[in-house]
């Protein structure tokens, strides 16, 4: 059952509006009104949605509750999501405890506070969920909502990357309901390629964190909410990088064989659209000639035997595994020596189509403007997929207290 109208959502932080995207294809809810400050996101979403809701280009610590009051006009919000910025507690910064965007966790539960939704949806990076500012906003909040926390790994719930990010989950305390964590929908028994042990493996509980390219953080933080999936040899089989960018043609129109489109890329509309945002970028000849002879699945500081493999290098100038899953797309895949994001089968780095595509963005989402904007919008995006099963997980748990809130 779902409500005769959906419900209005409100989204901070909100970029390209993917979280509430992801929210409105369960039909249970629809963007009522997006707020950010980056003129760049805003103009990229209303092209690509120029009917759902208004995006307000606005910084969101200057933001009032009778500020989203007006916009609303009166109809109920059903929830309140947000994403702030993380860079300042991502584990490839500085984390520096002194940046500003650190303080913008505070008017997001600020809102929370002031706007009281049934619900709010908060992401960000693990290391929050050991911020103090993060717990003292927490503790605020649970004056009036119940609150689950934890991190959730994008590749178990249908994703070709191992993006893990902190997820707060709050149902007010009228509602009478605890959140619990998401259900991973992906696992599987098929055979994926580990980055480390360089070689197939079966996917298994025990060797995940290896697999899936797991934080060392996360092993000093308490997550014992932390999902991990039940029967998970159940599950649909991990989505893999093949799956995701395999059926692309090759975009210098050199001599190259797309696979066939798997289900993961039907779902984001291939076909349907003629690929755009497809370019390759320009390296220079010296570098692709180090890079050729990587081998695919392997990365050339491993090869070079400099010593500077560590955990920071470990992942530059390495190639994708069509049998593996990507890492984290970051803002800046462009560049071969900030991680792996190298093409698995030609010598260059990803495009931003097969960036969007690792992120679960539709085909049909266009980007314009210079090319580095377009791989800041993408990098900073949350997948929409993995936004989906967040709503349809809160569906199953307040879906009924939502038609009567």
């Amino acid at each position: 059952m779902t409500p005769k109208q959906p419900l209005g959502l409100v989204e901070v932080f909100a970029g390209l509006g993917c979280v509430s995207q992801g929210f409105a294809a369960t039909g249970w809810f629809e963007p009522a009104l997006l707020i950010d400050i980056d003129p760049d996101a805003r103009e990229a979403y209303i092209r690509n949605h120029p009917n759902a809701g208004e995006y307000r280009l606005a910084d969101v610590g200057r933001v009032q509750e009778r500020d989203v009051r007006a916009v609303i006009d009166g109809r109920p919000i059903g929830g309140l999501l947000g994403c702030p910025p993380c860079q300042s507690l991502s584990s490839a910064g500085r984390r520096d405890p002194n940046d500003e965007r650190t303080k913008l966790l505070d008017p997001y539960f600020r809102l929370v506070s002031e706007v009281r939704p049934p619900f709010f949806v908060m992401e960000n990076v693990p290391n929050v969920l050991r911020e103090p500012r993060f717990e003292a906003n927490i503790a605020r909040a649970a004056r009036s909502y119940v609150i689950w926390t934890g991190v959730v790994n994008a590749a178990y719930f249908g994703l070709p990357q191992t993006r893990q990010r902190a997820i707060a989950i709050g149902y007010r305390l009228d509602l009478d309901v605890e959140p619990t964590s998401p259900i991973p929908t992906h696992f599987g028994v098929r055979q994926v390629f580990d980055y480390h042990a360089k070689k197939m493996r079966a996917p298994a509980l025990e060797n995940a964190a290896a697999l899936l390219g797991s934080y060392p953080e996360l092993r000093r933080l308490s997550l014992s909410s932390a999902p991990a999936p039940p029967n998970p040899r159940r599950l649909p089989p991990l989505v893999v990088v093949e799956e995701a960018i395999g059926d692309l043609p090759a975009p210098d129109c050199r001599s190259w064989t797309p696979s066939p489109p798997s289900s993961y890329a039907r779902a984001l509309g291939v076909g349907e659209t003629e690929v755009r945002n497809h370019e390759p970028w320009r390296h220079r000849e010296s570098t692709l000639e180090r890079l050729r002879a990587i081998p695919e699945g392997h990365g050339l500081l491993e090869r070079d035997g400099s010593g500077r493999a560590t955990r920071y290098y470990s992942q530059a100038y390495s190639k994708l595994h069509r049998r593996g899953l990507s890492r984290t797309v970051t803002t800046n895949f462009h560049n071969p020596g900030s991680g792996r994001f190298l093409h698995y089968g030609q010598v260059r780095t990803i495009t931003v189509r097969e960036a969007a595509r690792l992120q679960g963005i539709p085909d049909q989402f266009t980007f314009t403007g210079h090319r580095s904007v377009q791989e800041r919008l993408v990098g900073n995006a949350f997948p929409p997929p993995l936004a989906r099963a967040l709503a349809e997980h809160v569906v199953r748990e307040i879906g009924d207290s939502l038609l009567h809130a």
